[in-house]
């Protein structure tokens, strides 16, 4: 177990705040319902950086000590400069699970709708709020998918990586609104603390204990880090590491200071961030299906189309849509484009090859004469 050791006197010192613009910073943070949980890192220096000499620590309930099992480390991958890399838990199966929140990240075509409680009956409600809870609908344990694709739903879009699949080898992602979390450079933490570079929470501290709270609170009592998502403000250029802010002992608080609070389940901002550190115009939404700011609902899934075989393990699938069709994209679950093809706006029919695609669930995105853009789910078998 690696222990960080805050009593030593020797050790009981404020580590200055790195100079703005030079070192990665958490720049979102998600804590929504069930495994609805991730983190986003913002590069805002002018160099790419690798992110395998970085990783991502939790401070379980109070403690001061951050097991080998609670600190991840990131993927081997370069961030570019004023870019952000997302990271999500890795339950994307949609399998049965044990406990009614125990559930997969959403994906965006999970039927959304009021939960209630399977053993009462009664409509399960925000504990802070009193607001009925959203949810994926299920029967017998297993997911509901629809055919729509709703990118507000869409958490599983926006991660570049799925972290932390098997909670008993490893949980640094399983925050639950009283864990603080870091952004560490290395892999192991600093008896010191010194590679400390970005705290969400106050080490040593459990809010339910010292605020009777489940989560940190803002000035007016409302909770910061359960529930919510919330955004690192533009004017924030470097981690907070100094030990007088992120130690319990050394009389650290945490309030959400520089940060936006945005509702449970607020994905839309996840994938971009606006820093003062980016001369460059930057939106604040992100969409998985324009690649960049706000998704447009005036244009989106007006004009209808059929796709079959859907499930599909021929290679190949028809599209049949009430206009011409220009352009058919398919994205995977993580927003990446797999496919691409352009039919210059000649015909309601298409047919689209897909010999070698991986097994698993895809956005088909078809755009129309009129800009308009209609999608659907297709599921590889």
């Amino acid at each position: 177990m690696i222990k960080f050791l805050l009593s030593i006197p020797l050790l009981c010192f404020s580590i200055l705040a790195s100079a703005q613009c030079d070192e990665l910073f958490i720049s979102e943070y998600v804590e929504g319902y069930a495994n609805n949980k991730a983190l986003e890192i913002y590069n805002p220096t002018n160099a790419a950086i690798n992110l395998s000499g970085y990783s991502i620590a939790r401070f379980s309930n109070g403690s001061t000590v951050a097991g080998s099992n609670k600190i991840i480390s990131l993927p081997n991958e370069m961030l570019a400069p004023k870019d952000v890399y997302v990271v999500v838990v890795d339950l994307t199966d949609v399998a049965d699970f044990d406990s009614q929140f125990d559930k997969p990240a959403w994906n965006g075509f999970n039927v959304i709708d009021t939960l209630f409680d399977q053993v009462t009956g009664e409509v399960i409600v925000d504990q802070e709020t009193g607001a009925p809870i959203l949810g994926p609908q299920y029967v017998d344990g297993n997911a509901i998918f629809g055919d729509e694709y709703n990118e507000e739903y869409d958490l599983q879009c926006k991660a570049d990586a799925f972290l932390c699949p098997d909670y008993n080898t490893n949980n640094a992602m399983y925050f639950n609104g009283n864990d603080a979390v870091a952004l560490i450079s290395g892999n192991t933490i600093a008896p010191d603390g010194s590679n400390i570079l970005d705290v969400i929470g106050v080490i040593g501290e459990d809010p339910t204990v010292t605020l009777m709270q489940d989560a940190w609170v803002d000035a007016n009592g409302s909770w910061v880090t359960k529930d919510k998502s919330i955004m690192r403000n533009a004017s924030v250029t470097t981690g907070r590491n100094d030990f007088s802010d992120i130690i319990a002992s050394s009389g650290g608080t945490f309030t959400g200071e520089n940060w936006t609070s945005y509702p449970k389940n607020d994905f839309s901002r996840l994938g971009i961030h606006k820093c003062d550190c980016e001369e460059a115009e930057v939106s604040e939404l992100w969409s998985c299906l324009t690649g960049a700011g706000p998704l447009s609902t005036t244009n989106i899934n007006l004009i209808d189309f059929k796709v079959f075989p859907n499930p599909n393990a021929v290679g190949y699938f028809q599209i049949e849509a009430d206009e011409h069709i220009g352009q058919v994209e398919l994205i995977n679950m993580m927003g990446q484009e797999v496919l691409i093809q352009n039919f210059g706006l000649g015909q309601n029919t298409a047919n689209v090859n897909i010999p070698t695609i991986q097994k698993g669930i895809y956005i088909i995105k078809v755009h129309f004469g009129d800009d308009s853009i209609s999608t659907r789910r297709l599921i590889v078998q």
